[in-house]
């Protein structure tokens, strides 16, 4: 049986071998542009190029996020650590940051707190300027299991209330949970021990599970999550384990002070530290059990703060990113990560282009003179490194605890993504415009509540718009003498009822999503926003 290591190399080989086949594919259809230039033209040479980097992007990301998806899978870069060699217990500080939380979530939390077996701890309640009928809940909880509680100075969010409470820290280590979160008793303990094992790292990255999972878009999340896990394990490799704003423990020194006023403060200070030549470590074991979103509407809201913040972060360090201790990889991920919603998309964006190409009767040249047979080759590809990728989250969530997985939900889960995805253009030109900023003085709403139904009619229009012209190209193929608006070979029909199919559905998918994928109990109420 090959050793992790070995199958690691193997994995890398494969990415190699097919990033200088997209590179070979790349260079003979630009070949083929120069050759046909009398055909095209300079016009036709700049529409065949940006479809041809749009055909790319799809697969260049899935096969760079499938290789690490591969190594997380096969845990590439784990440590030993023993918890015994703890001789000493230096302090360590749980900061637990509310904002109007109910107070049966937050009991649930710090009772979680309460049962820690690490023997030197404090655990403060961050009250980032909560109503008053939820500070004297919170104050009765601090004094109930001899915490303490902290009432920051003025609406601050939760960057603003963390920053005034690692001023008060006299902690050598600080954890951070989110108000939700239910943590495992020994993870102070795993925490410490790494950190004092391991003096390279600044902070410790742990997964958590989700102990609410009730239907179909709860899954959804959770296997989000995994995917998001499982490259984290991956990312270790190249010291580029990210920050997710909780379930992590850091030197107090690497925490502060927390970027404010930003969406994805969590991101954006990943990037600072990283850009130091500071980097973490992931641990790919759970630290606290929290809660699934109570409803569509919030997820939604989640999806668009964090696509907003991450893209806006990337931007505001885009100094850094060129000029600092980043290494090449950690560069290259910070972009790849950021930027992945650009790619769920770039499906769309080539539909558009062919449009263009259809009805200007521009011909479309590729490498090897398969030309128009690139719309069924690069699809299938994409569509095979895409099942790799989720196939690896698929195997992840097996292993999981969070629910029962069947392998069909794999499909679910690329369904329902590549169904969400064009939502998320929307927030990526509000953070590309500097959107991820929390501006002083304007009221802000953390969950703002998205207009999904609106978007969606626009997509249907839009999709309904993409059948027409699936029609029209399908027409002109049989020759029915109806249509003739492309006289070469033509196969753009495949692309266009292929897009269309995706838009239609935008309507019935929130409708549905808005009233299926919902819990009735006592989390649905949005008090708790740092969950």
């Amino acid at each position: 049986m090959p050793t992790k290591k070995t199958l690691s190399r193997l994995n890398h080989i494969f990415g190699f071998i097919l990033y200088c086949l997209f590179l070979l594919y790349f260079g003979s259809s630009i070949a083929a542009f120069v050759v046909n230039y009398v055909n095209l033209g300079a016009g036709g040479v700049i529409l065949n190029l940006l479809v041809l980097i749009f055909e790319l992007l799809g697969p260049l990301y899935a096969t760079y996020f499938l290789i690490q998806n591969i190594d997380g899978y096969l845990d590439i870069g784990a440590i030993d650590y023993d918890i015994k060699k703890l001789k000493e217990h230096p302090s360590v500080d749980v900061i637990v940051p509310v904002h109007n939380v109910n107070p049966k979530i937050l009991n649930e939390t710090l009772e979680g707190c309460s049962k820690f077996t690490y023997p030197n701890f404090n655990v403060w309640i961050a009250d980032d300027n909560s109503l008053p009928e939820y500070q004297e809940s919170a104050e009765k909880l601090a004094e109930k299991y001899n915490f303490t509680y902290l009432r920051g100075k003025g609406r601050s969010y939760k960057a603003g209330v963390v920053n005034q409470t690692l001023v008060k820290s006299k902690a050598t280590y600080v954890v951070v949970f989110d108000s939700d979160q239910i943590p495992v008793p020994d993870i102070l303990d795993k925490f410490v021990a790494i950190l004092e094992q391991y003096p390279e790292y600044a902070f410790i990255q742990a997964k958590y599970e989700f102990r609410s999972v009730t239907n179909f878009l709860h899954i959804w999340e959770t296997m989000s999550t995994h995917q998001l896990f499982v490259a984290e394990g991956g990312k270790r490799r190249i010291k580029s384990v990210v920050f997710f704003g909780t379930s992590a423990c850091f030197r107090k020194e690497h925490l502060y002070p927390l970027p404010e006023n930003k969406l994805s403060e969590d991101y954006d200070h990943y990037i600072t530290i990283a850009a130091k030549g500071h980097y973490g470590y992931w641990l790919n074991e759970v630290a606290a059990k929290g809660l699934s979103t109570e409803s569509f509407d919030h997820k939604m809201s989640q999806m668009f703060r964090w696509t907003k913040g991450q893209f806006g972060a990337v931007l505001d360090h885009k100094k850094e990113l060129i000029v600092s201790k980043l290494r090449l990889r950690q560069r290259v991920d910070i972009f790849m990560n950021s930027t992945v919603v650009v790619v769920l998309t770039a499906f769309y964006f080539m539909g558009a282009l062919f449009i263009v190409h259809y009805f200007t009767d521009m011909p479309m040249y590729r490498a090897l003179g398969i030309d128009q047979l690139a719309l069924i080759i690069m699809p299938v590809i994409i569509a095979l490194v895409y099942f790799g990728v989720f196939g690896f989250v698929g195997a992840y969530s097996k292993k999981s605890n969070d629910f029962k997985f069947k392998w069909w939900y794999v499909l679910f889960f690329m369904l329902y993504g590549a169904l969400m995805a064009p939502f998320l253009l929307i927030p990526l030109g509000n953070g590309f415009l500097g959107g991820n900023k929390i501006k002083a003085g304007k009221k802000f709403q953390w969950n703002k509540k998205i207009r999904v139904y609106l978007i969606a009619v626009i997509y249907t229009i839009l999709g309904a718009g993409f059948a027409v012209v699936g029609v029209l190209s399908l027409v002109d193929t049989l020759n029915l003498g109806i249509f003739e608006y492309y006289t070469g070979d033509n196969m753009f029909y495949i692309m266009f009822f292929s897009i269309a199919f995706m838009l239609i559905f935008a309507l019935p998918f929130v409708a549905i999503s808005k009233k299926i994928f919902k819990i009735e109990e006592y989390y649905t109420k949005d008090e708790s926003i740092y969950y």
